[in-house]
């Protein structure tokens, strides 16, 4: 009896081995490195494994892993047995307790002497082990009893090991305790990770590393539209629209005290913190996050609080959206949280409109087209929205087309 044929049956290499034309392997004995063996095997999910060296009547503990087709040790696989003393070839089945408590018997197959074992309920201190093989005869042998010792070697380890990808140089180590580990994640780029764990044993030894895939999801932030007419929002982390259907988002670039308009043009990287206005179907929808530089020279304001607006702050007058349209704070208009309000410069609202209406942008040049609409044709503005009575050298804004003077 120097073999285990087919005592363990590697399911580990179904999953992360399947459609490889070899399986390699690796394992070790009673959490003793000294033991380690390896090997592969070709289609085939049951190894021999050497047992020659292992005392008899003694609860052992086989270590065992495979490797995957990214050539990374999965998570450990134990498995606890017993060695019989008188067992023989023809034995076909063994039943076994603990502590001369017979009400906890539990049977199990026999290979060549072999009794699978599970000690997952045993505490840390002596143990005796109590058991009795059958024949294919149904024949009993004695009733034997061999005592053993759990100790902290099979049930924990003192510490462990982490790390990311291949970045050991900055393992975070640990005690081992009856609570989860946190590991500190910042700066963990999204996408598909690979998380080592190796385990030091109290004696001092680090244990064969255990190699586990993970996935950091690309973050996305809840916007929920509830009126045709648009609504505000103030987004707590950079957002990216580009790929979402029904839902558009919008700054505002201009503003024409005579026409009583302000322009919005459309958007689809969104920096944290921008006011932006939001267009589309109603619904709610999930907006991903993604890292933006950009920067906008946007007359909305966000706000991740709510708060009361005075009629004007700061040399800005301010404005809420309501029915589509942006109203002049009355001194006790509100802006709700994660919203955003309009601000305009004071000096520009010389006039007593009840509302700014809201023009969008061009979408295919970016700029507002509003001005055929508008008694201002072959009037510059700047990018602000103001009227230039005389322009000189730069970009501005005529007939709702940008042009360059030189």
């Amino acid at each position: 009896m120097s073999r285990i044929i087919g005592f363990i049956m590697l399911f580990v290499f179904v999953s992360v081995a399947r459609g490889q034309t070899a399986y390699s392997y690796r394992y070790w004995f009673d959490n003793n490195l000294a033991t380690l063996q390896t090997g592969s095997t070709t289609g085939e999910t049951a190894i021999e494994i050497s047992i020659s060296t292992l005392a008899k009547g003694t609860v052992h503990a086989l270590h065992l892993q495979g490797l995957d087709v990214r050539e990374k040790w999965s998570p450990v696989h134990t498995q606890y047995f017993f060695i019989a003393k008188d067992a023989d070839t023809e034995t076909a089945t063994a039943r076994y307790w603990y502590d001369n408590d017979e009400t906890t018997v539990q049977t199990a197959p026999t290979i060549n002497g072999l009794i699978n074992l599970d000690i997952s309920h045993l505490n840390i201190g002596t143990h005796s082990v109590h058991y009795q093989t059958f024949n294919a005869a149904g024949e009993a042998s004695p009733v034997h009893t061999q005592y053993f010792y759990m100790n902290e070697l099979q049930l924990l380890t003192l510490s462990c090991k982490i790390w990311i990808d291949d970045d050991e140089e900055n393992a975070q180590i640990f005690d081992l305790t009856e609570d989860d580990i946190e590991l500190d994640a910042e700066g963990w780029s999204i996408g598909t990770h690979d998380l080592h764990v190796t385990l030091l044993d109290p004696n001092g030894n680090w244990l064969a590393e255990t190699t586990t895939t993970f996935e950091i999801p690309i973050p996305t932030e809840t916007i929920t539209l509830a009126k045709v007419t648009g609504g505000t929002y103030c987004p707590s982390m950079d957002l990216d629209f580009r790929e979402i259907t029904g839902l558009k988002a919008y700054i505002a670039v201009g503003f024409d005290p005579e026409a009583y308009v302000v322009w919005i043009m459309r958007v689809e990287h969104v920096p944290a913190n921008e006011g932006i206005m939001i267009m589309g179907t109603p619904g709610t929808y999930q907006i991903p996050y993604s890292k933006t530089n950009f920067h906008y020279n946007n007359m909305l304001v966000g706000s991740h609080v709510q708060k009361t607006l005075p009629t004007t702050s700061e040399g800005y007058t301010n404005y809420v959206l309501k029915d589509g349209a942006f109203r002049p704070s009355d001194g006790t208009a509100s802006v709700g949280v994660n919203k955003a309000y309009l601000r305009v410069p004071t000096d520009w609202t010389t006039m007593s409109a009840p509302e700014l209406r809201i023009e969008v942008a061009d979408e295919a040049t970016g700029i507002a087209n509003i001005m055929s609409k508008s008694p201002n044709a072959g009037r510059y503005y700047n990018l602000n929205g103001q009227r230039i009575e005389n322009p000189k050298k730069g970009i501005y804004i005529k007939d709702g087309k940008k042009v360059f003077i030189r």
